[in-house]
């Protein structure tokens, strides 16, 4: 099996409870191609150029239930480490990583931690990958920071989220910001700003991707 290292209790229950539609929405063709104008094969795409960036320490942010990176990290041989603050959506990026075996490859630790209170040291990872995050927080300067500060030098902060790029995919997200899920939408270009206009930046219908070098 697999032990979850958490010091937070159950924080994270409020997401506990839609771990489960989560994961089989993000995994979806169809919701994502009619919501977002995009596929989850881009999502994958995407994670697999950041794991292919180094072979030292990779950390995995707001994992998720890993719908994007299962595959990834359980035939990677890099030492990685999946934090969410959600103790069932890292239970359920176990079970996708796993697979048949039911069992973790040694390799892989999962933690249950706020983005903003990791609880690593500094520069510790050559890779820090965050998927489908960055309309999520209303302060994300902040969280980029706390991201870039697990930078190695010489390392990267591969990150995606959604953008307001279309009309259905502004007004879902409008929807999302009324209900507290999401942040106040950007558009793609707003959001290269908020990131310090990166020069690794492209859009895919709702969702853009973005690398950051250590500073």
């Amino acid at each position: 099996m697999w032990r979850i290292e958490s010091e937070l209790g159950d924080v994270g229950a409020p997401y506990d409870r839609r771990a489960a539609i989560y994961d089989r929405l993000v995994r979806s063709r169809a919701y994502n191609r009619i919501a977002w104008s995009c596929a989850p094969e881009d999502y994958a795409a995407f994670a697999s150029e950041a794991f292919a960036a180094g072979a030292g320490p990779l950390l995995e942010a707001a994992a998720g239930s890993a719908a994007a990176t299962a595959q990834l990290h359980g035939s990677s041989q890099r030492p990685t480490v999946l934090v969410d603050l959600s103790r069932r959506m890292l239970e359920r990026a176990a079970q996708s990583i796993a697979g048949d075996e039911h069992e973790l490859p040694v390799h892989v630790s999962l933690v249950q931690a706020d983005l903003l209170a990791l609880p690593f040291p500094p520069h510790g990872f050559q890779t820090v990958v965050g998927l489908g995050m960055t309309h999520l927080f209303d302060d994300l300067q902040a969280v980029v920071g706390s991201l870039l500060a697990q930078l190695a030098p010489g390392g990267q902060l591969h990150l995606a989220g959604l953008v307001a790029e279309t009309r259905r995919g502004r007004r879902y997200l409008e929807i999302l910001h009324r209900a507290g899920e999401v942040a106040a939408p950007m558009t793609a270009d707003e959001l290269h700003v908020a990131l310090g206009r990166p020069t690794r930046f492209r859009a895919t219908g709702c969702m853009a991707y973005a690398v950051l070098d250590a500073s």
